[in-house]
C-alpha cells in the first residue's frame, strides 16, 4: 500500500511518499532528488509514522536543501563541435555541421566513435543548443533500447529466467524496476555510464524474477552473474545524477 503525498517542513514544500512493507521490520526513510520515502511495517500506525517523520523532519530538510544545492552545481552541457560525450564507457567526439537541409539529423560512426550532428542552415543559433540536446537524447534513447533489449536476452537465458516485456524509461534516481508480472523498466539514462553498470543494473532486474526481494538470497543471485556487484552499485550511487543530457 501506497500513499502520496507532500511534507511542509519550514515553508518548503517537498514530495512524500508512505510506502507499507511486509518485509519491513522498522521505519526508514529515503531522500532523493523527486522525493522522501518512508517505509513502515505493516503494523505501524499512522500516528507512529507521523512521529517518525516529525522526529526526522530537521535531517529530510538538510539533505533534500544538499541535493537541490548538488543539482545546481551540475553544468549544462554546451553542445559545442569536439565536446566529449560518454556512451557505455566509451569517449565519443561530437561533429556538429551546418547542411542545406530542413530536418536536424543524427547519425552514430562506432569505429571513429564519431557522434555527427548535422543542422539546417537556417537554424537559429539560440536555439541550436536545445535542438541538438533533443536530437541526442532521441538517439541514445534507441541505442539504450536495442542494447537493453539484446543484453536482457542474453542474460535471461544466462540465468535461466523469462521476463514479460521491457520498457524504457525516463527517471531521476530509479534505474530499473521489476514487477511481480516479470514486467522490466530500464532508465535509459544508463547508457552514459560503463557498460559494466549496465550489465550490473540488468542482472539485478532479472535477479528479482528469482527473488523478488533484497535479501541475502537475492544479493546471492545477483553475485553469481556480477561477482563485482557492489562496486557498480556503490558507481551508481556516488556518479548516477551525472548520468543526464
Amino acid at each position: 500500500m501506497e500513499l502520496e503525498t507532500s511534507l511542509n517542513i519550514q515553508g518548503v514544500i517537498i514530495p512524500y511518499i508512505e510506502r507499507k512493507s511486509p518485509r519491513s521490520k522498522h521505519l526508514s526513510l529515503r531522500v532523493d532528488y523527486e522525493k522522501v520515502t518512508v517505509v513502515a511495517p505493516k503494523r505501524a500506525t499512522a500516528r507512529e509514522i507521523r512521529e517518525f517523520v516529525k522526529a526526522n523532519q530537521d535531517w529530510i530538510l538538510a539533505h533534500w536543501k544538499k541535493l537541490l544545492e548538488m543539482q545546481r552545481q551540475i553544468p549544462n552541457r554546451p553542445y559545442q563541435d569536439g565536446e566529449i560525450l560518454s556512451v557505455l564507457g566509451q569517449a565519443y567526439k561530437l561533429k556538429i555541421l551546418k547542411a542545406d537541409q530542413k530536418m536536424i539529423a543524427l547519425r552514430f560512426y562506432h569505429e571513429e566513435k564519431i557522434i555527427e550532428i548535422r543542422l539546417p542552415e537556417g537554424l537559429a543559433t539560440e536555439y541550436q543548443t536545445e535542438a541538438i540536446r533533443e536530437i541526442l537524447e532521441k538517439g541514445l534513447k534507441r541505442k539504450a533500447r536495442d542494447i537493453f533489449q539484446t543484453k536482457l536476452n542474453t542474460f535471461s537465458i544466462q540465468m535461466g529466467v523469462s521476463y514479460n516485456f521491457f520498457r524504457l524509461k525516463e527517471q531521476k534516481t530509479r534505474w530499473g524496476s521489476c514487477s511481480s508480472k516479470g514486467n522490466i523498466n530500464l532508465n535509459w539514462r544508463v547508457i552514459l555510464a560503463p557498460e559494466q553498470i549496465v550489465d550490473y543494473l540488468i542482472i539485478h532486474e532479472l535477479a528479482h524474477l528469482k527473488q523478488m526481494n533484497h535479501s541475502a538470497d537475492f544479493w546471492e543471485v545477483v553475485s553469481q552473474y556480477c561477482p563485482d556487484y557492489a562496486v557498480s552499485r556503490q558507481w551508481l550511487r556516488v556518479n548516477g545524477e551525472r548520468l543526464r543530457l
